[in-house]
């Protein structure tokens, strides 16, 4: 919903390098179901960080879904 440099645009609120591998121009609602159904579908590939930042406990996995990798090319 926010903006992501509103959301990790510093070093405090996101202390790893990142990079946008996808930009969709849909609404908030639509972008969240997506957003829902691939975490449920990369579960098996979930991590906890070392150092923490907002949504390290539910965002970070090891690898992409093969749906997910599709999406992104």
């Amino acid at each position: 919903m926010n903006n992501i440099l509103t959301r990790y645009g510093t070093v405090r609120s996101m202390p790893y390098e990142w990079e946008i591998l996808l930009e969709l121009p849909d609404t908030a609602e639509a972008v969240y179901d997506i957003e829902v159904a691939f975490k449920t579908e990369m579960n098996d590939y979930h991590y906890k960080p070392k150092i923490s930042f907002n949504g390290s406990g539910t965002e970070c996995y090891t690898e992409l879904s093969e749906a997910l990798q599709q999406l992104i090319k």
